[in-house]
């Protein structure tokens, strides 16, 4: 008769229960090994099957600011600022502001900087290859380069009259380029702005004040802190030569300790209020957070007017409209939403409804990477993972029901080879589309008849040159006076320290 396994197990010498206990610790070892491998294999397989691939915030040009890396940073940032005195606070000049870029006494942060760039390391440096920009100086639809940043872009915006460029950028520097003889000027005056933190977004506050001189005398700007810490502020910037910019509102925690990826502002042009009397709409401004939150604030007061969560696990990019009445957000599922921004009799901005989305842009297989709206706000243009753009009519009854329809649909999957994707899309006046694939720079003509055609115009590779990526792209929406012909510009900021201008391919 068999012993029991009890009693079999204690007559085991003391070596022999080791070696058990040790193959069972390695057996359960490679059981576990196995089994995470395979979560891991299977949520990458789940991960591409619904287009939100685990290399997609790199694909996007989103940028992490982790918490606890690069201290020394932050803390030579910390002293620098309280060493400042008076460096953020209302209706202050912002530092020392001229026409030069060099000759500046940066805000809270640019004494530290220079200290630490003059350090001699103990080791050589690493020579790295600087990008090659033989397209932007060959290629015919070239026209300008705005240069003088001393780190990446993040971001490009043009006034509503065109007139003035403002850039974000890496080295805590916004930077205004006025350019006084059109998208042509070789020699804009310029405006230096430090911040106490890398500048990853800036844009005009009345972005639809297409005439009006007040078109360029505000500015949203916002910065990311190496802790991931979001700030938003509002200058006043002035045209005359020496005045420096004054702060009217500042934001220091403004998403809560949160990182935000993108930033734009919609309205501050005319609208119709009561009685048929014309009247102006106040701006509003939106952030959305590397993860699903979006806040919306009153650009003239400062005002946070709204906030929601999105619900879709991670957003791409938050959109604003022209006119300042909708907000939409593209994330990793393959449909958009698009909120209405609730205001007043007289369009002051009241708040948004976040209780429900008033549309949903459906049509997508894949993952939206980008959503922007027309300069008339009766579109919108959406790219995605599926490897198509849309242009969508938002001219719908969404009161009762009604959601957009796809206007247009292009097939971008002959751009699309060797894992190459969609990552943005800008529409003009026109109804040229501007989508980045890959490291090429593409202009389609959208035409939204019956059929919905569409004609590929022009093709730009590494419009920043090799190794540089676009982070930005923006069209003017007025036309520039360029050989005596009314042109659409776009504005593209890159990786490379700069900012290019270019002429619409002739359709």
């Amino acid at each position: 008769m068999n012993a029991p396994v009890g009693d079999t197990f204690a007559t085991l010498s003391m070596e022999s229960k080791v070696v058990l206990f040790s193959l069972a610790f390695v057996w359960v070892y490679l059981v576990i090994t196995a089994v995470v491998s395979w979560t891991k294999s299977t949520a990458r397989w789940i991960h591409d099957l619904l287009g939100f691939g685990l290399d997609e915030e790199e694909m996007l040009g989103i940028k992490h600011h982790k918490k606890g890396g690069n201290r020394s940073k932050s803390k030579s940032k910390s002293k620098s600022k309280s060493k400042s005195g008076n460096g953020g606070k209302v209706n202050k000049p912002a530092g020392d502001a001229t026409s030069s870029d060099t000759s500046e006494t940066p805000w809270g942060v640019g004494q530290q900087r220079e200290v630490a760039s003059s350090v001699v390391p103990k080791k050589p440096l690493k020579t790295h290859k600087k990008p090659q920009h033989a397209a932007e100086k060959n290629h015919p639809l070239h026209i300008n380069t705005l240069k003088g940043h001393t780190d990446a872009v993040n971001m490009v915006s043009f006034s509503g009259n065109g007139s003035t460029v403002v850039t974000a950028c890496d080295d805590a520097t916004v930077r205004v380029f006025r350019l006084d003889s059109g998208a042509t000027c070789r020699a804009p005056r310029t405006l230096r702005i430090p911040l106490d933190r890398d500048a990853t977004g800036a844009c005009f506050a009345n972005v639809a004040a297409l005439d009006d001189p007040a078109a360029t005398d505000g500015i949203v700007v916002m910065g990311t802190s190496g802790l991931g810490e979001t700030r938003l502020v509002s200058f006043t910037i002035y045209d005359a030569a020496g005045k420096p910019p004054e702060v009217r509102w500042d934001k220091k925690s403004a998403m809560d300790g949160k990182t935000a990826i993108s930033l734009s502002c919609g309205g501050g042009g005319e609208g119709i209020g009561v009685g048929g009397a014309p009247i102006r709409i106040p701006p509003v401004a939106v952030c959305s957070s590397d993860q699903t939150g979006i806040r919306v604030w009153a650009v003239d007061s400062g005002v946070e007017i709204g906030r929601f969560d999105t619900l879709q696990f991670k957003n791409h990019n938050a959109a604003v409209s022209m006119n300042g009445n909708m907000i939409a957000v593209s994330t990793f599922t393959s449909e958009v939403k698009i909120w209405l921004v609730l205001r007043s009799k007289q369009g002051a901005p009241m708040g948004v409804d976040s209780k429900r989305a008033a549309m949903t842009l459906k049509g997508h297989r894949s993952a939206v990477n980008w959503v922007q709206f027309s300069p008339c706000s009766t579109r919108a243009v959406t790219v995605s993972k599926d490897k198509t753009l849309k242009l969508w009519n938002l001219s719908v009854r969404y009161d009762v029901g009604e959601d957009p329809k796809v206007l247009a649909s292009v097939d971008l999957s002959d751009e699309c080879g060797a894992g190459r994707m969609p990552t943005r899309v800008a529409l003009s006046a026109a109804g040229v589309a501007a989508v980045m694939i890959g490291n090429s720079l593409v202009f389609y003509k959208i035409s939204h008849g019956l059929a919905g055609t569409s004609v590929k115009l022009a093709r730009v590779d590494a419009p920043h040159g090799s190794g540089a990526a676009v982070k930005w792209m923006e069209w003017s929406q007025t036309p520039h006076a360029i050989d005596g012909d009314a042109v659409e510009v776009l504005a593209t900021a890159g990786s490379d320290k700069r900012v290019s201008l270019w002429r619409s391919p002739r359709s």
